[in-house]
């Protein structure tokens, strides 16, 4: 398996935070910044915006409400919707 189907099997799994995919692979922050990018570019996954469809499910959303990702500039990054249909 090649670096970007590792990254998003672990953005599908739930881990969306750039730092933690990082960490679990071994990888540079950088280099998950630069995968994640292709990534985004192909149409695989794209940015959560705090107040997103996805903070609305967020099991954490009765104490965050979004702001987790606003004041920490934390980037967290989820598959496409359209790209879940088809898988």
């Amino acid at each position: 398996m090649g670096k970007l189907e590792e990254v998003l099997d672990l953005i599908n799994s739930g881990v969306t935070q750039e730092m933690e995919i990082a960490k679990r692979l071994g990888l540079a922050k950088e280099e998950v910044s630069d995968i994640i990018k292709i990534l985004e570019n192909l149409g695989y996954v794209e940015k959560v915006e705090a107040g997103s469809k996805t903070c609305e499910s967020c099991p954490l959303k009765k104490v965050c409400y979004g702001s987790c990702l606003k004041p920490t500039g934390v980037v967290a990054y989820r598959i496409r919707e359209n790209v879940q249909e088809k898988g």
